[in-house]
């Protein structure tokens, strides 16, 4: 919008003349062969026609303003779409892209998860930051291996039943109370719970190849069924109401033990910690047994098999290397009789 004021020569307004401009517009060359097409913070209200696009499999409409998903019918080829960051108020219109895999609907305005039955071939699917109250309409979703529902309104773990492929669960920053449900699903290496409002850690020791189990920011006191047949890796308990720790010794393939932030004033945590053969990170500040001086001294001299302790250097790795052999005089003298001097050659 363009304004210009005309006065007259004794500085009087005579009048004000207002220019308004149609919107600038921004053009993208798109080849009809292409298989990445990245259209990402280019302002778009709405999706075009997109139908001579032939090949495309990645389509990314990432952080523009978007309120409908629609005209996609035509790109059955897609295997991977992003809508991340636009306006988006219903999940509709994708029952013709039977061959994606991956689908990111992440902070947008959603409110139920639905219409999704006909995408039997996804693999990832990403709900981050919307409006999500319950788990569903995933039961279809056989193959579903990854998936990020963090930053909803979700109260309860449920309708997981026929995602028994499910590798990676991310439910942080919602409303749970319990962890429940989820003793099926054998495949799971990564629980992500931060952010709920968990009080007990329990019903985890059927997941038998989970790795990793982040539960910060919770409301933790206690913590049952850490089976000595887990094969965790990372344990994430900070900034928690913990006052004990208890029953970790068994975990002996666990590297990352996380626990800063709590009510830990008991020094036999060493006494759990120490038997740990694969332990290498430790985070315990911003406990009691922190407040004191001696504090870091006595951890790193307790636990001689750790690296890292809150964050920092506290040892250095060793570095094996195979022992120096001195060659012995039979050795030296066969090397010297292949090389002979010029000398010994004179007969």
């Amino acid at each position: 919008m363009n304004v210009t004021s005309v006065t007259s020569e004794d500085g009087v307004k005579e009048y004000e003349k207002i220019v308004v401009e149609p919107e600038e517009i921004e053009y993208v060359e798109i080849a009809s062969d292409a298989k990445v097409v990245d259209l990402t913070r280019h302002r778009l209200k709405e999706i075009g026609d997109y139908s001579w696009l032939t090949h495309v499999e990645q389509f990314y409409l990432r952080w523009n303003l978007i309120k409908k998903i629609e005209n996609l019918d035509c790109l059955t080829t897609l295997t991977h779409l992003e809508f991340y960051d636009n306006q988006i108020a219903k999940v509709e219109n994708l029952d013709a892209l039977v061959n994606l895999e991956v689908l990111d609907l992440s902070f947008n305005r959603i409110m139920k998860i639905e219409n999704l039955e006909k995408l039997t071939k996804l693999k990832t699917l990403y709900f981050v930051h919307n409006k999500i109250t319950k788990i569903e309409g995933l039961d279809m979703l056989t193959e579903l291996e990854y998936l990020e529902l963090g930053d909803n309104r979700i109260t309860k773990i449920e309708n997981l039943d026929n995602n028994l492929k499910l590798d990676r669960l991310f439910l942080g920053a919602n409303q749970i109370r319990n962890i429940e449900n989820l003793e099926h699903l054998k495949n799971l290496t990564v629980l992500s719970l931060p952010a709920n409002a968990i009080t007990v850690v329990d019903n985890v020791a059927g997941l038998t190849k989970l790795k990793e189990i982040y539960l910060a920011q919770n409301g933790i006191k206690y913590f049952f069924g850490l089976d000595e047949n887990l094969p965790l890796e990372i344990l994430d308990l900070n900034q928690n109401r913990l006052e004990k720790v208890e029953n970790i010794h068994q975990l002996s393939t666990l590297t990352d033990f996380w626990a800063r932030g709590n009510k830990l004033s008991d020094w036999n945590i060493l006494d759990e910690l120490i038997r740990l053969p694969q332990l290498s990170c430790v985070y315990l500040d911003n406990n009691p047994i922190a407040d004191s001086d001696t504090y870091r001294g006595k951890v790193v001299r307790f636990l001689p098999q750790i690296h890292r302790l809150d964050g920092t250097q506290c040892r250095e790795k060793s570095i094996l290397r195979p022992p120096k052999i001195e060659k012995t005089a039979v050795e030296t003298a066969a090397v010297e009789f292949e090389h002979p001097t010029e000398e010994s050659q004179v007969v």
